[in-house]
């Protein structure tokens, strides 16, 4: 197999792929974040209104906010999507660097690939 089909079908195809893995789990990383600062924040807000008007149930449904907000954010935590968004992105970015290592072994840069190699 040639230089540039290696690179057109395998390592393309991976650091398309990768990259997509790593969006994918940072967005949700992001989503759960947003919805454990809404829930919070709507603690603040009902707390605020428990104390203009005294009702039982603005406090039942803190209680409830604050149990969802800490779901969230224990699931978020458990499932490790921060890490897995930047692991992905570390392996694309290793991609990136082997296929400009093979480009520079294929355009005569023989010496500055074997130095380069030797650090991957």
């Amino acid at each position: 197999m040639e230089t540039q089909d290696y690179i057109q079908n395998r390592i393309n195809t991976n650091i398309r792929q990768y990259e997509e893995l790593s969006k994918k789990y940072h967005k949700c990383h992001i989503g759960f974040m947003i919805a454990c600062f809404s829930c919070f924040i709507g603690v603040v807000i009902l707390d605020i209104v428990y104390l203009i008007i005294p009702v039982i149930w603005l406090i039942l449904a803190s209680c409830v906010l604050i149990l969802a907000g800490l779901f969230l954010l224990f699931f978020d935590v458990l499932n490790d999507y921060s890490s897995k968004s930047l692991e992905y992105k570390y392996k694309a970015n290793l991609l990136c660097y082997e296929k400009n290592l093979y480009q520079a072994k294929q355009s005569g840069f023989k010496g500055f690939a074997f130095r380069c190699e030797r650090f991957m």
